[in-house]
């Protein structure tokens, strides 16, 4: 019991760096939250918006027709026709897209050739888009042309064509008219809080117990090693309940009924819960091979960044590409596989069971290993300072 006080000791000490990392992780989801109600629509489906900046060179009816179609579908900003203003423009992201009508904008149309030019932000997947719905109207134009409309015909036909809304009917499969639920987003971030958190809090603690004298009086007491690491995960166990309990509490505090009544709020703590076991087993093993704060600091950063990017958390699933094959062995991995299943869907199915046990499942060895690894290293530094 004398240990396992002095491992709360140590924490209190200890505080101000684990409101830190909580601070951080809550700013985050607050910032998070406030970007995804400008960006999200209250309700049902909306088009996305860039904006788009259109220099028109050639002012034919072609091109008239493009801007039209363009500055209707998108917010239109006004940029100078300057290569340097373009930059400027598109490095400050006063524009996410420019496109340039050039003076032969006509002849390349008829010659089947690329009729437009564009400047976008270096790898902007969402200039697609634009491109996309451009060539529409371009190829829309040059099917009506060929039916034996006239060119100013064909435009008109396009960009009335253009305006006509989709009919689009989303998916529930969650009850909340196909969108992911804000707080499914509060859980996703929560991995980097606990990571940082935990594994700063737990670490600083271990080391302040590595010191001489301490490890001195504890080599030299009554208390056997056993029942001195069973009190130390005792302690350890409690410190990261505290930490996520906070963590629910605000996500709780912030998204109250709306996440108190999900059908699977508890598998969202469930989920969380595992994972922070998970953040204890790096910090206890993150505290035994540390050999001062700089390195700690050092391994902090990389295992919850890491972690973090390569596991869904800041990169999304899909994005990894090739690099899935090698986060399928880390634990954020499955925590966040999980957390976008239970935000797609309204309830946990029979069938999705495999996915939440094998998730869970995985986390848990993945503590346990480090866990063990820990203890093994403890005991061989023991040995090595007898």
């Amino acid at each position: 019991m004398t240990v396992f006080k002095g491992y709360f000791l140590t924490a209190r000490r200890n505080f101000y760096s684990l409101v830190i990392y909580i601070g951080i992780f809550i700013g985050v989801c607050i910032m998070i939250q406030a970007s995804l109600g400008k960006v999200l629509p209250a309700e049902g489906f909306s088009s996305y918006r860039m904006k788009v900046a259109v220099i028109d060179r050639a002012g034919s009816t072609l091109s008239e027709a493009i801007r039209g179609m363009v500055e209707e579908k998108h917010d239109p900003v006004e940029v100078a026709d300057d290569s340097q203003a373009i930059q400027d423009a598109l490095y400050y992201r006063d524009a996410e897209y420019v496109l340039i009508l050039p003076e032969d904008m006509e002849e390349r149309f008829k010659d089947g050739r690329q009729a437009v030019e564009r400047v976008t932000v270096p790898d902007s997947v969402m200039g697609f888009y634009v491109d996309m719905q451009v060539n529409m109207m371009l190829n829309q134009i040059r099917a009506g042309m060929a039916g034996g409309l006239t060119e100013d015909e064909a435009c008109r036909e396009a960009k009335r064509l253009a305006a006509l809304p989709g009919n689009v009917t989303l998916y529930d499969r969650n009850g909340k008219a196909g969108q992911l639920p804000q707080y499914n987003f509060f859980f996703r971030y929560m991995p980097y809080g606990l990571l940082g958190s935990v594994i700063w809090t737990i670490s600083l603690i271990l080391m302040e117990f590595k010191r001489k004298e301490i490890r001195s009086r504890m080599l030299g007491s009554a208390v056997s090693f056993r029942t001195q690491n069973l009190a130390a995960i005792g302690a350890f166990l409690s410190i990261g309940f505290v930490v996520w309990l906070v963590c629910v509490l605000f996500g709780v505090l912030l998204y109250r009924r709306e996440l108190l009544s999900d059908r699977n709020f508890i598998w969202y703590l469930l989920n969380s819960f595992v994972f922070m076991l998970v953040a204890l087993s790096l910090g206890y093993l993150c505290g035994i091979i540390s050999s001062g704060p700089q390195a700690l600091n050092g391994f902090t950063n990389v295992i919850s960044l890491g972690l973090s990017f390569l596991g869904g958390v800041f990169v999304p699933l899909e994005m990894l590409g090739k690099v899935e094959i090698f986060s399928q062995f880390l634990p954020s991995y499955w925590y966040t596989r999980i957390n976008e299943m239970l935000g797609a869907f309204q309830t946990v199915a029979v069938e999705q069971y495999t996915l939440v046990a094998q998730g869970i499942g995985i986390q848990l060895a993945f503590a346990v290993a480090c866990l063990a690894v820990t203890l093994a290293i403890r005991r061989v530094q023991a040995q090595e300072k007898d």
